[in-house]
């Protein structure tokens, strides 16, 4: 009876123990507590990004809150999440962003999807006008101010008291009106009242010295107004130009228009544009990729962020100080460059062929020559700051043709010390020989993909026959790669 109590108690123990490891915690059902997803796409296009040729957006990964999920298997039914038409990836360059992807439907290229969809540009947006204030500023005139004293080129407003309209009346009808127009300013406006006296006197012999007087000379360019009269309709119609181009008038009246519209014609112009109703073949503003085929040497990428949440632009973009730091810089990581590439290919100096003198048996020895510069092409020089305050990260890419044609490329990535030095933090060397064992390294851009406000580096990895994508974390002075996307058309 012991016995099969301790063969219970063993048991009941096992069961504990197994519960507690696939059980380590409380299971928390909360809606809200459930992790955001972020995915991290590369959207490739060619032309410009207001109105690409072609185009298309990569999916790479998907953080769930605790790891990377490839993009292009996220719970795909068949078609992953990260291409589900209603999608909208912000473009960003360095942090900054460049417009909206929206996605229109999805594509399955060998096993890899593709999403389709429109690009809306970043449009400026105008600053918010500040509101009025409630207490607006007052005009205090000071009361001790004189008019010798005020400005004479500030415009002033005065009332004309009821006094001097009687003195003005009065000096007009006098004939002293004159004088008081001599006094005021020469190129003003003046308004003159007619009276009745004038109207009546204009008709009599008495008033024809008067008018002459008052009425200026006619100008023969001075344009009059004319009533028309019902008699003088034949005589006042204005002639038609011929050379004034027509509009194409219908053939029963072609010299007269009643205004009727015409919603039906008989003889129909094969020349007539007409409207086409239905369904257009492609939907406006789509960027076709069957345009983009293969990897075109002109073709562009981008990052391409899809969130849930909304925040604030962080731009990863490194600004320098001093814009000759970015040179010394730039001259500093090329200096790098080339050392790497003599070293790492085993680049010996070009031999030279000794000579000997008869003239003294003594042997000199020549120093060494220098072991020949590599010259770098497809050079690309990119500085971020990865987080606030977190300093200067450099990445260099090139490549460089040797003496036999072939392509040697090389991937740095360094962060300078306090005196402005760059150390190097990774390094990667291939060739067109051994593309297929390392692939070629492309910076892409960087950018925030797990949502920490931290970047990332994302690099293309370009072989001989495929590619894929890599992000890769920067952290204590080392360079590691946290998620491939593997092999991709």
């Amino acid at each position: 009876m012991r016995t099969i109590r301790c063969v219970l108690g063993l048991f009941i123990c096992g069961a504990c123990t197994t519960a507690l490891a696939q059980y380590p915690g409380h299971v928390n059902k909360d809606a809200n507590a459930a992790p955001t997803l972020r995915a991290t796409g590369i959207f490739e296009w060619t032309g410009d990004l207001d109105k690409p040729k072609a185009g298309r957006l990569i999916p790479l990964a998907v953080w769930d809150g605790q790891q990377y999920q490839p993009g292009g298997l996220y719970l795909a039914q068949p078609a992953p999440l990260t291409v589900l038409t209603g999608t909208v990836y912000e473009l960003e360059q360095a942090g900054t962003p460049k417009g909206l992807f929206s996605v229109n439907g999805a594509e399955n290229l060998g096993g890899s999807w593709i999403a389709i969809g429109s690009v809306k540009p970043e449009m400026a947006k105008a600053k918010a006008r500040p509101p009025m204030s409630k207490h607006p500023p007052q005009v205090i005139r000071d009361a001790g101010s004189t008019a010798s004293t005020a400005d004479s080129d500030r415009p002033t407003l005065q009332r004309k008291d009821t006094s001097d309209n009687s003195s003005s009346s009065t000096s007009s009808q006098t004939g002293s009106g004159s004088a008081s127009s001599s006094s005021s300013n020469p190129d003003r406006p003046t308004l003159h009242h007619r009276d009745a006296s004038d109207t009546s006197s204009g008709s009599g012999s008495s008033g024809d010295s008067t008018n002459s007087q008052s009425t200026p000379p006619d100008d023969s360019d001075h344009p009059t107004l004319h009533r028309k009269d019902s008699d003088d309709s034949t005589q006042n119609t204005p002639t038609v130009d011929p050379d004034r181009p027509r509009l194409h008038e219908g053939q029963n009246n072609p010299t007269s228009y009643s205004g009727a519209p015409v919603t039906a014609t008989a003889n129909t112009d094969s020349n007539r544009p007409t409207l086409r109703y239905g369904k257009p073949e492609t939907p406006e503003g789509i960027v076709l990729p069957s345009k983009l085929e293969g990897l075109p040497v002109d073709m562009n990428q981008m990052a391409a962020i899809s969130d849930v949440k909304t925040g604030e632009a962080h731009p990863f973009a490194y600004s320098w100080n001093d814009p000759e730091d970015a040179a010394k810089m730039k001259a500093a990581m090329e200096d790098l460059t080339q050392k790497a590439i003599v070293e790492g290919f085993n680049i010996a100096p070009p031999a030279k062929v000794a000579r000997t003198t008869a003239k003294t048996s003594a042997t000199h020895r020549k120093a060494a020559a220098p072991a020949p510069v590599p010259q770098l092409e497809d050079e690309k020089f990119n500085v971020f700051e990865l987080s606030y305050n977190g300093g200067a990260t450099v990445v260099l890419t090139a490549k460089s043709m040797g003496d036999n044609g072939e392509a040697k490329y090389v991937t740095l990535v360094a962060q300078p010390d306090f005196y402005g030095t760059p150390h190097v933090l990774f390094k990667q060397l291939t060739s067109d020989k051994g593309l297929d064992i390392s692939p070629r390294m492309r910076l892409v851009d960087a950018a925030d993909t797990d949502g920490d406000g931290r970047a990332e580096l994302i690099f293309e990895l370009r072989g001989k026959t495929g590619r894929s994508f890599g992000i890769y974390r920067v952290s204590g002075g080392r360079v590691l790669e946290a998620f491939n996307t593997g092999p991709l058309p």
